[in-house]
């Protein structure tokens, strides 16, 4: 009832709404021929549909204004045309053949955008909105090669083919976002899935672009906090969701106005939710409480396209560690503030375009202990506390073709924090670190189907402590230099068929945890010890995948093999810790040895009739420690996945089915886990043509099954089940 409450006047709002023209076409190929199954999109409503048997298209109820269409059919090239509502006269859109383009580019991936070389994916506002989530590890666990670790809702992060941590590098709008996400399993991103307008996903040795961090892969998120394509007048976007399984409720509203040279953007969004039921019970301490604001400004004018955005949130999440004291609470309470900016110049010269980002954050994070006192009071300790200032920029050059070489960039990256870290239970010093990085990345068109990609990266970085009441008397400093480079091939020998392959060298730098923690984390409940000696992880992977598309069927192979000199773990060591009150700790600590990393992905999507879809995946990862042939720790175990939807022009119908594999082979001191399937179910309803009105529900775990996941980092011995059970998600979206 609080859902469908908070709902009803947006849904009456929009069976009110007048209806508009419409605008109508066919799609052909430059020789007349019917091009059926293409996809045109309407690029300020971010609304799409496909061509008919007879290339035909439509899409009612537009509002009167000017249009940019999008048409994109695989083998040719995409092409943009401008439509005015009300429409004069049918419209017509001829494609030209192309061996270059194959599909939807994905910018994280290239920094030319031109082609790819290893597994990528990207996903939109509408699926976004079906798959909404309170954190980016929920959203896009289950994806093939992708998996999440979890400790609760709020911090849950993606994994990538077994990495982990500070090995999967999350972006924003393609820079490091200043949170403390990729250090230990209590973090946070800190940024709410509502404010995404585009996540894109690269699996693989990405480091050349982004630098030390991205061994297993980058995961971008892209918002509309800086305006980039607008027209003048006004848009914006109001969302909700709720789900039963929390009683979570979650609202957004964007707001954008613009004139020829410049546009305005302002957004909120707020997210509150109880403890997670489980099938076992309730799990304590998982409840979220999340408010986020920002604001923007872009203007253009001759060659230069820019702007700036402000924005500033507050998050406040429970973690499940005091399971076993029913009077004793633990929580996160973040805040931060943000400045982001970019600048785009073009230019007739050598360098056609120049791309400058960048992105500055002040942190503050407090994990709290709360007791519950006989006479009703509560007592609260801060154990951790970090303060903290970031910021990151971008330079990238974009050079024309010369010689044997296509397009290419070559750029340079700056990286600086400072960090102090303090409170009762502060188990590492505070530290300054920063970095310098030159890469570049060219591409050679070997023939009109065989392209080399050459890329190269330097980047030099060094750390130094800073002192705290723990660490007292610590000095000490690092410099670490690295050289990556890369080479790959892509390769489409006939129309619909693409394969890649590349080789790269990364590296990654060992952090601050990993060199000098010695005390209680008391946000994960152990007690952490690092080594000082520790050295550059240096990694040689391979990754070879294939994608085939004939415009009913869409399938991909991909396999890797990495190999990781240095690896660096964290294991247990069976060893206790006793505090001062006599509590125990079980302690783990940071070790290295050589590491090798192999699997795969496969995904299949068939369109069995114009309506009814069909889509299965797969994926596997196996990790071994080399020197002693033992599994690495938190390793995903083998998944599958089915699924079906039947999606007409005003509803959608859907279903899944997820199968995992028992994960029998662990590291030493590490438990085993059972496998289980998982059903859920999916519907929405485009309440107007247009597809600016849109409500999704969607049904997890609808058997409420009993599992574990295997990378959950909640105690097992003290919660048997520590997953969610049966959830109804519901969302409303009205983009106007």
């Amino acid at each position: 009832m609080r859902i469908l409450t908070a709902l009803l006047p947006l849904l009456f709002y929009s069976m009110t709404v007048a209806h508009a023209d419409g605008i109508e076409g066919q799609v052909l190929s430059e020789e007349d021929e019917t091009l059926v199954g293409a996809t045109v999109e309407i690029d300020e409503l971010e609304r799409g549909t496909a061509t008919d048997a007879e290339g035909r298209f439509r899409f009612d109820d537009v509002p009167a204004g000017d249009y940019s269409l999008t048409v994109r059919f695989l083998g040719y090239q995409p092409t943009e045309v401008r439509v005015r509502v009300p429409q004069e006269e049918d419209l017509v859109i001829r494609l030209s053949p192309t061996e270059a383009v194959i599909d939807d580019v994905i910018v994280t991936a290239s920094p030319v955008g031109s082609t790819t070389y290893q597994p990528a994916q990207a996903f939109g506002v509408q699926e976004l909105q079906e798959r909404s989530a309170s954190s980016f590890g929920e959203l896009l666990d289950g994806e093939p090669g992708i998996a999440m670790r979890s400790f609760g809702p709020a911090p849950s992060r993606p994994v990538i083919r077994g990495f982990d941590g500070n090995r999967v590098l999350i972006l924003e709008n393609g820079e490091r976002m200043g949170d403390l996400s990729n250090t230990a399993a209590d973090h946070n991103i800190s940024l709410d899935p509502l404010a995404a307008e585009r996540v894109e996903v690269v699996r693989g040795p990405a480091s050349l672009l982004y630098g030390s961090s991205a061994v297993g892969g980058v995961v971008n998120i892209l918002t509309s906090d800086i305006p980039r394509d607008w027209r003048p007048g006004h848009s914006g976007t109001i969302a909700m969701e709720g789900a039963s399984m929390n009683n979570s409720m979650s609202g957004l509203g964007r707001y954008q106005v613009g004139g020829e040279s410049w546009a305005g953007t302002a957004r909120f969004s707020a997210r509150d939710a109880d403890d997670v039921r489980t099938p076992g019970g309730v799990l304590p301490g998982t409840e979220i409480s999340n408010f986020e604001g920002g604001a923007g400004f872009g203007y253009r004018a001759n060659r230069f396209d820019g702007g700036l955005s402000i924005s500033a949130l507050n998050h406040t999440f429970g973690l499940p560690e005091e399971l076993d004291d029913p009077d004793e609470e633990a929580e996160v309470r973040m805040n931060q503030q943000t400045l982001q900016g970019r600048a785009t110049w073009q230019q007739d010269a050598f360098f056609e375009k120049i791309d400058l980002r960048l992105h500055g954050s002040r942190l503050f994070q407090q994990e709290v202990e709360m007791e519950h006192e006989p006479d009703g009071s509560i007592d609260e300790d801060i154990e951790l506390e970090f303060d903290q200032l970031s910021a990151n920029s971008t330079l990238t050059l974009h050079h024309r073709p010369f010689s044997v070489f296509d397009e290419g960039a070559l750029g340079v990256n700056l990286h600086g924090r400072t960090m102090d870290v303090g409170g009762d239970e502060a188990f590492t010093p505070g530290v300054e670190n920063g970095s310098v990085a030159l890469f570049t990345f060219q591409e050679i068109p070997l023939s009109d189907q065989v392209r080399l990609q050459l890329g190269l990266r330097g980047e030099a970085q060094s750390l130094r402590t800073r002192q705290n009441a723990d660490f007292p008397a610590i000095d000490e400093q690092r410099s670490n230099q690295a050289l990556s480079g890369s080479i790959g091939l892509n390769v489409r020998p006939t129309s619909g068929l693409e394969i890649g392959a590349q080789v790269a060298r990364a590296h990654r730098f060992p952090i601050l945890e990993e060199l000098f923690a010695d005390g209680v984390h008391f946000g994960i409940g152990v007690f952490e010890r690092g080594d000082p000696t520790l050295s550059t992880e240096v990694g040689l992977g391979t990754d070879l995948f294939a994608r085939w598309s004939n415009g009913r069927v869409d399938a991909e192979i991909a396999g890797f093999f990495t190999r990781i000199d240095d690896f660096i773990a964290f294991v247990p060591t069976g060893e206790v810790f006793v505090d001062d009150s006599e509590r125990e700790w079980d302690v783990f600590e940071y070790r290295a040895g050589d590491a090798e990393l192999f699997g795969g992905e496969t995904q299949l999507r068939v369109a069995l009739t114009e309506r009814l879809q069909m889509g299965a995946s797969a994926d596997f990862v196996r990790g071994t420690r080399v020197d002693t042939d033992e599994a690495l720790p938190r390793m995903p175990p083998l998944r599958g996945r089915l699924s079906v939807r039947y999606d007409t022009d005003t509803w959608w119908l859907g279903a899944s089915a997820r199968v995992v594999n028992e994960q029998a082979r662990v590291a030493s001191e590490e438990l085993q886990t059972n496998g289980y399937t998982l059903l859920g179910l999916n519907a929405g309803v485009r309440l107007d043509a247009s597809g600016s009105h849109r409500i999704s529900l969607r049904i997890d775990n609808v058997t409420n099954t009993e599992y574990r996941d295997h990378l959950s980092r909640i105690d097992r011995s003290e919660f048997g089940f520590p997953m969610p059970g049966r959830d109804m998600a519901l969302s409303y979206r009205y983009m106007f």
